[in-house]
Parts: C-alpha cells; sequence; structure tokens
C-alpha cells in the first residue's frame, strides 16, 4: 500500500520526524553513554555492578534510539520496521549470547591455571 504525494515532505515517514525528538533522544543517549562510562573511569563500584550498569544502560540506549530515531513503533506506517525489528532481536541475542559463551569457554580451556596465580617474574 502506497501513498501517492508529489511533494517529498508531505511523506508520512517524514511527517514523523521532529526536531525536538532528535535532540531529546542526543541527550538522553549522551547520558546512558557517559554515565556508566564516568563510573568505570572513577571505579565507582564493585566489577559487577558496573557490569550490570553497563549492560543495562546499553539496553535502554538501544531502546531510545530505537524509537525516537528510528522511530520503531506499532503504528501502520511502521508496521514493516517494527516486523523487522522483531526478527532482527533474536539475531542479536543469539550473536551476543553465543559470543560471550564462545570467549568465556576459550578463556577457561586455554588458561593455565598455575601461571594466573603465579607471581610475576622478577618479584
Amino acid at each position: 500500500m502506497s501513498i501517492e504525494t508529489r511533494d517529498p515532505l508531505q511523506h508520512p515517514e517524514v511527517q514523523l520526524a521532529r526536531g525536538r525528538h532528535y535532540v531529546g533522544a542526543y541527550v538522553v543517549s549522551l547520558l546512558l553513554t557517559g554515565g556508566p562510562l564516568w563510573l568505570v573511569v572513577r571505579h565507582l563500584g564493585t566489577p559487577r555492578r558496573l557490569m550490570i550498569v553497563v549492560i543495562a544502560s546499553a539496553a535502554a540506549l538501544t531502546l531510545v534510539q530505537g524509537y525516537f530515531w528510528l522511530r520503531l513503533d506499532f503504528s501502520r506506517t511502521q508496521r514493516w520496521m517494527t516486523a523487522a525489528l522483531v526478527l532482527f532481536i533474536p539475531l542479536v541475542v543469539m550473536t551476543i549470547g553465543l559470543t560471550a559463551w564462545m570467549f568465556a569457554t576459550l578463556y577457561a580451556r586455554t588458561m593455565i591455571p598455575t601461571l594466573m596465580h603465579a607471581p610475576a617474574f622478577g618479584h
């Protein structure tokens, strides 16, 4: 189903673009990126807590960018973009999950346990 318009600015997807959404998304993206970076650089927290903060911030950042910049929602004009997102999310989760699993098992199989706890040479 296509809509015939001669003026490209009257296209429904162009009409969704609003400057304040982009500016707001940019500010929120800076906060969600800079906040965890500042926490990690300052070593404010245990490694586990910092990892949880970074993961949560990355998930929130993905949602913010998807909604405000890509305008992914359940409206009629965006249904194909939403369908693509629904198919894309499992691929991303599998890629990240399998990569983390691969590196975890690779580390466990290749690191020599006796050298990990041995004192450094020359001390």
